[in-house]
């Protein structure tokens, strides 16, 4: 009798343990913050190793919250494209999609940050464009506004809008977090669809969010602990001066003459002004804005993003045979002390984009193989520079570098 009695009981707890795990959880689910994110750590959020990470297909979509927005795979190229991944598309009611839909990720976890890029890849048909914005969670235990890398669209005039708050701000393409000792710890992406016909929807294919913390940031020169003599090759890829480009521009299109150069190595047949003014930013009014080039590389139906690199992240996409377009600082000039000396460069610059196609050793000594658009013509764009001269002048941009698959 007595063994029955603590049966009936310790069944009574496992029960009562149940109701109550039960009630907490439907708490715990309904207890949503603003724009319907939990605010309760861990509910709704994932953490990432590393600095990189990809919002992408049927199953990261759905963590997310789907506003007037659908997932679909095009497999029947209904839409009119070559994608045929899964998508995030406006809302179709009665054959017309709708005119406004919105996708917002989960929480994500990431390690302490003070810079962060997002990228994106969509194609947005004629009357279609779409907005990106993020927001980041500081150690201030506050959220950031919502920050908007502008409106974005291969057919309308596309302009970042360098938002702010007291918390961060967005310098044309690249959050910032204010404060010497200020730093974020979790992101949320946003993305508004919008179309101005109800017979076109734009495609949102992949987000991708790379951050730093410039603050902890060292010179990755090469020290032997990353052999690179595996990778001695030179990737082919065609060779373009921007200075014999359209007069007007040539001085100011180094970031498209670049992703022109790695679109072309990938079978694209495309003229440097094209890609140029298809990356113009009409607020910014200027041709490099980092996430317009490589969003221009996502509408053709390519993978493209922005990164903040390292040696290893060159060597590993030289090996899998990608050259990388990387923005550089530099100078030609020994006594210029304002920038680091790279030897045999074309020019002193504040700002430049290159794209690297292999490494070389020479009499012991290991060399980047580079082609620089800012070279007088089109012979004179593949150079070799010296491995650690180069990382200094990369060092300065914070590693960026545009990946294109």
């Amino acid at each position: 009798m007595k063994k029955n009695k603590k049966i009936i009981g310790i069944s009574i707890c496992i029960i009562v343990f149940i109701g109550l795990y039960a009630i907490i959880s439907t708490y715990k689910n309904n207890n949503k913050g603003v724009d319907g994110v939990n605010n309760q750590d861990g509910v709704n959020e994932r953490a990432i190793n590393g600095n990189l990470i990809f919002i992408e297909g049927k199953n990261e979509f759905n963590k997310g919250i789907l506003e007037n927005v659908d997932i679909i795979r095009d497999n029947n190229n209904s839409l009119n494209n070559n994608i045929k991944e899964d998508t995030i598309v406006l809302k179709s009611k009665n054959g017309k999609y709708v005119k406004e839909g919105t996708f917002i990720s989960e929480v994500i976890d990431t390690e302490d940050f003070n810079k962060l890029i997002l990228s994106w890849n969509a194609e947005t048909p004629e009357k279609t464009y779409i907005e990106v914005e993020a927001r980041a969670y500081t150690n201030t235990s506050q959220w950031t506004e919502w920050l908007s890398w502008g409106v974005w669209g291969t057919g309308i005039e596309r302009a970042s809008k360098s938002t702010a708050c007291n918390l961060a701000k967005v310098d044309t393409d690249t959050l910032i977090i204010k404060g010497d000792e200020t730093y974020a710890n979790k992101i949320q992406v946003r993305v508004k669809l919008y179309s101005k016909s109800s017979k076109v929807t734009p495609i949102l294919t992949r987000i991708t969010v790379s951050y730093i913390n410039s603050e902890n940031k060292v010179i990755d020169a090469f020290n032997g602990d990353i052999n690179l003599s595996i990778v001695e090759k030179v990737i082919e890829t065609p060779k373009i001066s921007q200075m014999l480009r359209d007069k007007r521009i040539a001085s100011r299109i180094c970031s498209p003459t670049s992703m022109t150069m790695l679109l072309n190595r990938l079978g694209e047949n495309l003229i440097v002004e094209d890609v140029a003014w298809s990356s113009y930013d009409y607020n910014y009014d200027g041709f490099g804005n980092w996430v317009y080039n490589v969003a221009f590389a996502g509408s053709l139906g390519h993978q493209a993003y922005v990164k903040f690199g390292s040696l290893e992240d060159l060597k590993n996409e030289i090996e899998d045979g990608y050259p990388v377009a990387t923005s550089v600082k530099y100078t030609n000039d020994i006594d210029n002390d304002k920038y680091p000396y790279i030897e045999n460069a074309p020019l002193t610059t504040s700002g430049h984009l290159i794209v690297v196609c292999g490494f070389s050793n020479k009499n012991g000594e290991q060399y980047v193989v580079v082609n620089d658009p800012a070279a007088e013509d089109d012979e004179s764009v593949r150079v070799e520079y010296k491995l650690e001269q180069f990382m200094e002048a990369w060092y300065n941009s914070d590693y960026i570098m545009y990946i294109v698959h």
